[in-house]
């Protein structure tokens, strides 16, 4: 069945043609407003923390850069501080970046702007002071009620025998606890984390792989919620089922229940590999649990999926353990699969949160309302078969019926046995 891989691509290309078109680097109507004001002639809406950035050209120069920015952002509370910065470095990164921060007090309300030298003591935990600095300067930290954002104005003097004026190192953070004039630690989530951005000041295009690890985190997540939180699920209910509805066949189920098999096995492992890849890319935070979790799953599902080709025959004596192997495996890995996607949308905190969980525990509702009913239909009918055949039996207690029956089993396939024999009378519905 070569067609089966082409199923992952194909859902790939429709998300990357909706992920890119709704991930837009254009700054919000509201601050592009602001940005005109100041005679700003770029403007960009930055990767996390929902903050953007205007900024003017540099002007022309051959020992300087000298150019104006506004950066501006959400504080989540009352008090805190807010931060941006250039890097002279070769890498946009916390450490050797000359940065404003302004400070809110959580105390009465006021505020103020400082500059900022970010060393490598700072990130071991040092107190941060602030330091006169020619490259940066603040010139204003306000809050401006149009975009509930707090915003930054800065004026820069770049040497240009240190700085890019073509590619800028910048750097960006907000924090909720200050102490006097000294801002405490940010929090360390993948938003936090991923605050640095190479940027071209003349495109205002981004030339690093914050915009494309984000972009692939969101690939990954629908993906693996596509193939092992939906198509896997759809296959064990199949299975489980479906073998005489909506029409008696030893094949359909099978065939239908393969198919959800391996379209959710093509589909969960592009987005496996994509989190390996995001994995590697990123060696300076790995979150344990959810790499342990998905290892699990891949060798799981993998085990499933070549029960295909390599289960017994329906007469080999080891096919019922392999029955039950099959069966707790199986139940193992839709276990694993839900618990992780909901790991994932943790570490994550991707925008619109609430609509990204309202969306899984949909699927998930669905797929368990389906299986109750199901199980419902199952066991009356169960019920119903044993109640008609303990009559039959008490009519013809010494006779049985000339024509053998055909029983199932658990991979749809057909083996005779004896009309009434005790292998013809279900204890209690079988499991997938």
């Amino acid at each position: 069945m070569h067609y089966y891989p082409s199923i992952p691509f194909f859902i790939l290309t429709i998300l990357s043609t909706l992920l890119t078109s709704s991930n837009s680097h254009r700054c919000s109507d509201k601050f592009q407003e602001l940005v005109n004001a100041r005679n700003l002639s770029n403007c960009q809406r930055l990767p996390t923390l929902g903050a953007e950035l205007g900024w003017s050209i540099p002007a022309p120069n051959k020992s300087h850069h000298v150019f104006r920015v506004l950066f501006g952002a959400l504080m989540e509370a009352d008090g805190g501080w807010l931060a941006w910065g250039v890097n002279p470095g070769k890498k946009p990164e916390m450490v050797g970046t000359r940065a404003v921060i302004g400070i809110k007090n959580p105390t009465n309300g006021s505020s103020y702007c400082r500059s900022y030298n970010l060393t490598h003591e700072t990130r071991i935990g040092c107190p941060l002071r602030p330091t006169d600095l020619e490259e940066i300067k603040c010139t204003k930290f306000e809050y401006e009620t149009m975009t509930d954002y707090h915003l930054i104005s800065a004026s820069l003097n770049l040497s240009a025998a240190i700085y890019n004026d073509l590619k800028l190192n910048i750097v960006w953070q907000s924090g909720l606890d200050v102490d006097e004039d000294t801002p405490l630690a940010h929090t360390t989530t993948l938003m936090n984390i991923d605050c640095v951005e190479t940027l071209e000041l003349s495109t205002g295009k981004s030339t690093d792989m914050t915009h494309l690890k984000i972009y692939f985190r969101k690939v990954h997540g629908i993906l693996n919620i596509i193939g092992w939180g939906t198509f896997l699920p759809i296959g064990a209910i199949i299975a489980r089922f479906f073998r005489k509805f909506p029409f008696e066949s030893d094949v359909w189920w099978y065939r239908t229940h393969e198919v959800c098999q391996l379209a959710g096995f093509a589909i969960g492992m592009v987005g496996w590999g994509i989190g390996m890849w995001l994995a590697h890319s990123s060696p300076d935070y790995i979150f344990n649990t959810h790499r342990v979790f998905a290892i699990f799953i891949f060798v799981f599902a993998t085990l499933q999926t070549l029960a295909i080709k390599f289960r017994p025959s329906p007469t080999d004596d080891s096919r019922k353990v392999w029955n039950i192997y099959h069966h707790f495996l199986g139940y193992a890995l839709l276990a694993l699969i839900y618990i992780n996607i909901f790991e994932g949308m943790r570490i994550l905190k991707p925008e619109n949160k609430e609509k990204w969980r309202y969306a899984v525990i949909g699927i998930l509702v669905t797929l368990g309302l389906v299986t109750l009913v199901l199980e419902v239909h199952t066991w009356r009918k169960f019920i119903k078969q044993r109640t008609t055949r303990k009559k039959l039996g008490s009519q013809f207690p010494n006779q049985a019926r000339p024509n053998q029956q055909e029983e199932e089993d658990g991979d749809g396939m057909t083996i005779q046995s004896p009309p009434f024999s005790r292998r013809n009378i279900p204890s209690t519905p079988a499991p997938i």
